[in-house]
């Protein structure tokens, strides 16, 4: 049962008050992901909407379903995860690391998807992602280029630290995405010209970043999002590339095998895989930096790479996957990006209605960044893991639509 029914089934009741205060709740939690110095008032919002739906559940006033076409894939994960906690070097952390940074994250997945149940929350929630993007890149542009008074030269958010220049993009790709769907699916000029003025800032720090994930990042979503306006592509993609190649981002692009710490980190990684290829060392965010004997580690690599710097993290999504959970976690991980992935393609073909396959081929680019862009850079920490889990949220919100809105089967 829905949300709104239940409202109008109870009116005035301090239940039907108690449902509609979560998805405000919820609301203020996901504008508040990508702004810093917020993690208290995240916090208490999380928790507040958790026991909210707790109360409700036990007192049966709401319907809580755990349907998704996520669930084999995202259990089996789970399981694993948890089966490695009785092999891990860091037990502790490991545990810690289980809660903070996934069991945590499932659980506002669910409360989500059950609670912006329809088209118009799903609307109302992509519409908050992008005016708190919107006004966390016009305040640091304005903050890191004229307080500061930075060249245009330096890469945006140098010294920034609970935003990283590093995962920043992540947010602005995202935003661009739901700027350019909200302004194909506006009535009116007026909306028209909100989406895509809120578009220019979050072009600017993709660009000023000056980094490689993000922009290879930027170009894919593109081709994914405008594939059926190819003039419109075509047009964008010029000029964007255009833009590359005059701004100082376009010498990030060379690559010096033996001075790129990625590679050395790499290998260093894979030279820990081989001694847990199986359980991982644990799901254990910090026991890579901390547990490990790296010098050891680094000891077995060629000679070219030992004097280079140690990295105290894989900066690397899957590597940093395989080296916590295994060849085997990496591979259940990877069923977890598949369905998801695989569901809204699905979407995209057979939506039940024409308002489906635009939010799918929407959803569906938004969920790109954050694996590009983990391909370059480190992503597991909780403002990435956030929006990720708010765009697989909408993935299958957009799923249960499209399920509820199939003509039922009578007999």
């Amino acid at each position: 049962m829905k949300l709104d029914v239940i409202a109008k089934e109870n009116p005035l009741t301090i239940f039907s008050f108690l449902a509609a205060s979560i998805p405000v709740i919820l609301g203020i939690f996901v504008f508040l992901i990508p702004i810093p110095h917020t993690t208290t008032i995240k916090g208490i919002c999380y928790y507040l909407s958790m026991s909210l739906v707790v109360v409700l559940f036990l007192f049966r006033k709401v319907h809580f379903s755990f349907r998704t076409p996520l669930a084999l894939s995202g259990i089996l994960f789970v399981g694993w995860c948890f089966f490695g906690l009785f092999f891990a070097v860091n037990a502790a952390n490991s545990t810690h690391d289980l809660y903070a940074h996934l069991l945590k994250y499932i659980f506002l997945y669910f409360i989500l998807v059950n609670f912006f149940d329809s088209t118009r929350k799903l609307f109302f929630l992509s519409w908050i992602i992008i005016c708190s993007s919107t006004g966390l890149f016009v305040w640091s542009l304005y903050y890191f280029y004229v307080t500061l008074g930075n060249p245009l030269t330096t890469r945006f958010g140098a010294c920034f630290t609970e935003v990283p220049t590093n995962v920043i993009g992540i947010i602005a790709g995202i935003s661009i995405i739901l700027g350019i769907h909200n302004t194909f699916q506006a009535k009116g000029w007026a909306w028209k010209v909100f989406f895509s003025s809120c578009l220019l800032p979050a072009f600017a720090v993709i660009f000023l970043t000056q980094t490689r994930g993000a922009l290879l990042a930027l170009f894919l979503v593109l081709v994914v999002l405008l594939s059926e306006r190819k003039k419109m592509l075509i047009g964008i993609m010029l000029l964007a590339g255009g833009v590359l190649l005059v701004s100082p981002a376009a010498n990030r692009f060379t690559i010096n095998e033996t001075g790129n710490v990625r590679i050395k980190q790499a290998l260093l990684v894979w030279e820990v895989v081989k001694d847990y290829p199986i359980t991982g060392i644990g799901f254990g965010m910090q026991t890579f930096g901390r547990s490990l004997d790296l010098q050891s580690y680094n000891a077995k690599l060629p000679e070219k790479f030992q004097k280079q710097e140690i990295l105290l993290d894989p900066h690397n999504m899957y590597t940093d996957i395989t080296v916590r959970t295994g060849i085997p976690g990496l591979l259940l991980f990877f069923g977890v990006i598949f369905s998801f992935f695989w569901m809204l393609w699905q979407l995209k073909r057979h939506g039940e209605n024409e308002s489906i396959a635009p939010w799918a081929t929407a959803v569906f680019a938004a969920g790109i960044p954050f694996f590009i862009i983990g391909s370059f850079d480190p992503v597991f920490s909780h403002y990435p893991e956030s929006i990720q889990c708010v765009i697989f949220a909408m993935g299958t919100i957009l799923w249960r639509i499209n399920e509820d809105s199939k003509p039922s089967v009578t007999a």
